[in-house]
């Protein structure tokens, strides 16, 4: 029996947001699109660009949640004055922010990781096909062998050296490397 007055005083006590504002969980969605598009507004270095791109990354994000500026404005001023329930919009926002950039780490990890095999089967068939015109070029005799043995191991060692360095993330583009 108490436990069913105490449950009916926890929930009618809990206070509603008031009329013309946005409710918790739309707030937390359009704060979070709103410090993504920020995050990419910050890169932007040219000042009237940014601008540009800010007014229609936000218009994009009132259009996406069906509200404009000033009930968003209005809807921050009122959650800047309940700090308790920004604070705990914050801690959701801070924590998807945070899984959102471990997927791009991983997604940016896959990519370079194809990348590097890409490159690398590209650097082995280069050799490949360079160790192949040198014995083609190559005579006979015992010097040219030589000759055409160093240029061989030259060849080997600027491939192992590219991918070498490739492994170790200094990813230089592969036209300038080969080269």
């Amino acid at each position: 029996m108490w436990g069913l007055i105490v449950a009916i005083l926890w929930f009618g006590c809990k206070s509603k947001t008031p009329d013309g504002i946005i409710d918790e969980e739309r707030m937390e969605a359009i704060l979070f699109d709103v410090h993504i598009a920020d995050g990419y507004i910050s890169t932007i270095y040219v000042q009237d660009s940014a601008r540009k791109v800010a007014a229609a990354y936000y218009n994009g994000i009132y259009k996406k949640f069906d509200t404009d500026s000033a009930e968003y404005n209005r809807s921050l001023n009122y959650y800047y004055q309940n700090p308790e329930k920004l604070q705990e919009m914050y801690k959701v926002i801070s924590t998807r922010l945070d899984n959102q950039k471990a997927r791009l780490k991983q997604a940016d990890s896959l990519l370079l990781k194809r990348r590097f095999k890409a490159d690398s089967i590209k650097i082995i068939k280069t050799f490949k096909a360079d160790s192949l015109a040198i014995r083609k070029k190559m005579k006979t005799d015992s010097s040219s062998k030589v000759k055409a043995d160093a240029q061989i191991k030259k060849k080997k060692a600027q491939a192992d050296s590219l991918l070498n360095t490739k492994k170790s993330g200094d990813l230089k583009p592969l036209a300038v490397a080969v080269q």
